[in-house]
């Protein structure tokens, strides 16, 4: 009982300081996420259409799980090549981004894995755009007749409310410092919890045992981790930043997990019909991406 205490003590001293940092924070993130739709939104959806991949993996490093299921919607509705959306997918680090804030002495991780994602999601977006060239047709937003318009809108509208109301780590219809503190509160309980399952294992197996689990020091530990990152859950991302932080887990790693999740974008594209083709590309593309940069890293860095 005594280990028990002792474990408890230890996962309070690593945690609690992160509260007010996951707040600041969240009180950023839902700034971003409540502001109304305006002509700099809509200048957002063109540029996705001019640009592509560039303005795909800068909108994808903000801070939110929508901008990767509004690229999943776009897509489906063919208003964005693939190679915009997988720069989307890859440049978007769900809650990783306030795991790593909440801890200063990973500042510099957080600093490689933007930098990181976002070029990553650059090259790899127009790489797949230029070899499936002759295969992509999107319908360009100006091009679309008034009706098609209007009911675009609506539809995009009815998608954008599922998968806010899907998502249960968002609590719009509160007010913002709420909504902010209880996704603060919810995170912070996970990294809690998750920091006490790991003490007991240590405790239990030895750290030693948990290193071999997790394929530490193993070149195949960031093909593992790509697979951790498929899950659609902030769950997913939160594990995989505790795990850096203790050192179980390589930096190549980390990156690979993050490469392959995308929050709920892959859900979208299952719920609404995506030809199983695209979706195998999609899943392909992500896990090589992951695979191929983590393991990279892993032997270089």
């Amino acid at each position: 009982m005594e280990f028990l205490i002792d474990i408890l003590i230890d996962c309070v001293h690593d945690t609690w300081a992160m509260l007010p940092l996951l707040f600041i924070t969240y009180c950023i993130i839902e700034v971003f996420e409540r502001k109304q739709t305006s002509a700099s939104d809509e200048k957002i959806f063109f540029d996705l259409q001019r640009f592509g991949p560039l303005i795909g993996a800068l909108v994808g490093l903000i801070p939110q799980c929508g901008f990767s299921v509004l690229a999943a919607m776009l897509f489906v509705q063919r208003n964005i090549t693939l190679g915009t959306l997988v720069a989307v997918m890859i440049a978007t680090s769900d809650e990783a981004i306030p795991i790593l804030l909440s801890n200063p002495e990973l500042y510099s991780t957080l600093g490689f894995v933007l930098i990181g994602k976002f070029v990553t999601g650059i090259v790899v977006g127009y790489l797949v755009d230029f070899l499936l060239r002759n295969h992509q047709h999107i319908i360009r937003f100006e091009e679309m007749e008034e009706e098609d318009s209007e009911e675009y809108d609506a539809y995009d509208d009815d998608q954008s409310s599922a998968a806010v109301n899907g998502c249960n780590c968002c609590y719009p219809n509160y007010p913002l410092p709420l909504s902010a503190l209880l996704r603060s509160l919810r995170i912070f309980v996970f990294l809690f919890v998750t920091s006490f399952i790991i003490g007991l294992l240590m405790e239990w197996l030895g750290p030693q045992t948990i290193k071999n689990l997790l394929l530490d020091h193993s070149i195949f530990q960031p093909i593992l981790s790509a697979c951790i990152g498929f899950i659609p859950n902030c769950a997913a991302t939160v594990v995989l930043a505790q795990l850096y932080a203790a050192g179980t887990l390589s930096l190549g790693s980390l990156f690979s997990g993050l490469v392959t999740n995308s929050g709920l974008a892959l859900l979208v594209l299952i719920r609404y019909g995506e030809r199983r083709k695209n979706l195998a590309r999609v899943i392909l593309i992500l896990f090589l991406t992951g695979v191929v940069t983590g393991i990279g890293l892993t032997l270089f860095i």
